[in-house]
């Protein structure tokens, strides 16, 4: 039983692993490249206006590029201007958050929309899309308004000349090495967490508590058929997003009943995700304290968002 049960964890974690390494290793040499030369002035001056409204340092507007390109490139950016002293905590917490709009297009554009609007339907699956970029876009917001509360002008002005004091020339193949070695600082904390986790995911005591969601989930007056999508989405919302379009198309779940039971997937799967990718990650890329602050602020902030979303979308249920 204990075999099966780690040969089952190794399955799991493996088929994350062989997504998110090359995509981490890509991300840092992107990461790498773009805080160099003619591509680091480029990005700068794009993207002014965005750091002007936030009161940033022009040297960070490589970061929302990233978001959309890596998030774990952009993590590492913004990790390395924390480690310099390039920016403040506080900035650092706020840029982190403001990152939740340009992530969040990411996912939900490429990577939920086409089996949403194949799924669900053109309605349904668009009213999704625009739910997900609404509550990443309330997180950002909130991030710059956090930064512009907590710093001044002038401050963030020496920060802007402390962050583009060093830009080195563009040399691809010492960007590589670079990048392997930030690569491989992430990669030593974030497997192992990731193993664990899994293996405690294939235990009795794991299997016991999703077993006791049943009662609650059933509170809100979901059937059996709504319960199953919830669970399939808690290790990955493109499972929900599965089931809920096979279950929807059987005529088994109403479509009144799907926004409502994809938000609870949703809000369930973040809890997972933050624990179990989210946080190892972070305190990987961040260290210990910074990381564990910026997970639970980041991954709070957003489950309140879905929170409140599914809060509208019950009651809209009920009328």
């Amino acid at each position: 039983m204990l075999t099966t049960n780690i040969s089952l964890a190794i399955a799991d974690v493996f088929a994350m692993w062989k997504i998110a390494l090359p995509a981490m290793f890509l991300g840092c040499y992107c990461g790498v490249v773009l805080r160099t030369g003619k591509f680091f002035a480029f990005f700068s001056k794009a993207l002014r206006p965005m750091t002007s409204l936030g009161k940033l340092p022009e040297a960070l507007g490589p970061f929302f590029i990233l978001c959309l390109l890596n998030r774990y490139a952009a993590n590492a950016m913004l990790a390395a201007f924390g480690k310099s002293g390039a920016v403040t905590k506080s900035t650092l917490m706020a840029v982190y958050l403001m990152g939740s709009l340009p992530t969040g297009i990411y996912f939900t554009i490429f990577y939920f929309s086409p089996l949403l609007i194949t799924g669900l339907g053109w309605n349904l699956g668009t009213a999704f899309i625009v739910i997900n970029i609404g509550m990443s876009t309330f997180v950002t917001i909130i991030g710059f308004i956090w930064n512009r509360l907590l710093i001044q002008h002038k401050v963030s002005l020496e920060l802007q000349k402390s962050c583009c004091t060093e830009v080195d020339k563009t040399d691809l193949v010492e960007a590589g090495k670079k990048a392997f070695k930030q690569f491989w600082d992430i990669a030593v904390v974030f497997i192992p967490i990731t193993l664990a986790f899994a293996c405690l995911m294939h235990t009795d005591f794991m299997k016991e508590v999703i077993t006791r969601l049943d009662p609650l989930l059933r509170w809100f007056n979901l059937t059996a058929i709504g319960v199953l999508v919830i669970i399939a989405g808690i290790p990955t919302l493109i499972a929900a997003i599965g089931v809920a379009g096979t279950l929807l198309q059987s005529g088994a779940l109403a479509s009144q009943d799907v926004i409502f039971v994809l938000l609870l997937a949703s809000f369930f799967h973040n809890i997972y995700d933050g624990i179990s990718r989210v946080l190892p990650t972070n305190l990987s890329i961040f260290g210990t304290k910074t990381g564990v602050t910026v997970t639970v602020v980041g991954t709070g902030l957003y489950l309140s968002m879905v929170a409140a979303g599914a809060s509208i979308a019950l009651y809209m249920r009920g009328n």
